[in-house]
């Protein structure tokens, strides 16, 4: 699959609410069902300059989506992200393609030496991806969330990094 990386866009809300509006994404989210359009350009919108958001395009359509959102204060060594991808480009790459893109920017430019973020313990997909770029699982929260009329438990998964000097 030839894919390309880059800055998302305005125009790409359309791809990624088709992408956060599919049952996969939302069962391995916190995301909810009928979620509105306009909901969803809302929360694509940075919360700060310092959130990246990224798009993975492949002939002319958006097939995946993320977001690194670096902390401040005591915490501005660490960032939390999302990542979804369309299941139509499921098992193609794309997903490493965007973890990749996203801590090259963390680490090389900046300097985030901890990326974080909750993954439902029985999504084995994204755990799968997030070990591939070595982040280690340090805690589970029980009962975490309700989803489709039960209890899931959630990981906390992190990747560290030494700090550059």
């Amino acid at each position: 699959m030839n894919v390309t990386i880059r800055a998302m866009r305005g125009e790409d809300a359309t791809d990624v609410f088709e992408i956060v509006s599919q049952r996969s994404f939302r069962d391995g989210t916190l995301a909810l069902p009928y979620e509105s359009f306009e909901a969803i350009r809302a929360w694509l919108e940075p919360k700060s300059p310092r959130d990246l958001h990224f798009a993975a395009e492949c002939e002319g359509r958006v097939v995946g989506a993320s977001a690194l959102r670096p902390f401040y204060g005591r915490r501005a060594h660490a960032a939390e992200f999302w990542i979804g991808v369309h299941d139509d480009a499921m098992g193609q790459g794309v997903g490493s393609r965007l973890m990749a893109a996203m801590l090259d920017t963390a680490d090389n430019w900046l300097n985030v030496t901890r990326v974080e973020m909750t993954v439902f313990v029985d999504n084995a997909g994204a755990i799968a991806l997030y070990r591939k770029f070595g982040f280690k699982i340090e805690g589970t929260h029980v009962r975490a969330s309700f989803r489709d009329g039960a209890f899931v438990d959630a990981h906390c998964m992190a990747r560290l990094r030494d700090p550059v000097s």
